[in-house]
């Protein structure tokens, strides 16, 4: 009668060891699982966010000069702040956002219409950093204004919009 009480003990422990392992797999499945969808779901949200950036310099640039494109945005994704700059780099125009999301950094490119882009007189750009504007400093609001110049070439300055 003992060797059956210590078989039927060592039994339950075995199956016991079995679903252990069964349900330690199936936590570390689900949990790479997951972590690479939220990933996936990141990359997507951030690169949707910045299509709203290039629209507003098409917007502007095809606007023609005198045009403003008013743009609001929020300053911060999922609490954490992005970078956002416009430049024009080897007669390519473009606009690159850049946000540290919870598994990587993602930074995109969006095309845009050639032309110079630079400060306005509320300059919101961060200093020493070339092109990228102070999302902070911006409170949400950008304007993009084209300037059309007499040579044909067109400027579209960027500055902060007015609070409120």
């Amino acid at each position: 009668m003992k060797n059956k009480k210590g078989q039927v003990a060592l039994e339950f422990l075995v199956y016991a060891g079995v679903f252990l392992l069964i349900a330690v797999a199936a936590y570390t499945l689900t949990y790479f699982t997951q972590r690479g969808e939220v990933a996936m779901r990141e990359s997507q949200m951030f690169r949707e966010f910045g299509y709203k950036f290039q629209y507003a310099a098409i917007v502007a640039y095809r606007g023609g000069p005198g045009f403003t494109y008013d743009l609001y945005f929020p300053q911060n994704i999922d609490g954490k702040p992005f970078d956002l700059s416009y430049f024009t780099y080897n007669g390519v125009s473009n606009v690159k956002t850049v946000w540290n999301g919870t598994s990587s950094e993602y930074a995109y490119l969006y095309p845009i219409p050639l032309a110079t882009y630079e400060p306005g007189d509320r300059d919101c750009f961060k200093e020493g950093s070339g092109a990228v504007i102070d999302v902070d400093e911006a409170k949400g609001h950008i304007l993009l204004s084209n300037k059309g110049m007499e040579d044909g070439s067109v400027v579209i300055t960027i500055e902060c919009g007015e609070e409120g």
